[in-house]
């Protein structure tokens, strides 16, 4: 990830790349469970997730790859790398250690 890459861009570049998500306002919807300009308002004021957004995404990460059987590998593996770093993040950021579904 990029120096100048927000956790945010980066985790919604991956499940855009995977066509999970189309949009930004979409993602801030369907994910982090937020208004729809919530990621456009983060981006604009260099912020990154808090607490409750990376958990919040987290868990509908989790939920997307238990619900859906029609996932194809791609998506699979864009949801993993996703969950994996938003635990770090999480991990690193409010040494949290561990989430829970």
């Amino acid at each position: 990830m990029d120096m100048n890459t927000s956790l945010i861009e980066h985790i919604y570049l991956i499940l855009r790349s995977a066509k999970l998500t189309t949009t930004r306002q979409a993602f801030s919807r369907e994910y982090v469970g937020k208004n729809q300009n919530w990621s456009a308002y983060q981006a604009h004021m260099k912020r990154d997730f808090s607490i409750a957004g990376a958990i919040n995404c987290l868990r509908s990460i989790r939920l997307c790859k238990e619900r859906d059987a029609a996932l194809d590998l791609v998506q699979l593996c864009a949801l993993r790398e996703a969950e994996a770093l938003l635990l770090e993040h999480l991990n690193e950021r409010y040494s949290v250690a561990d989430i829970c579904a």
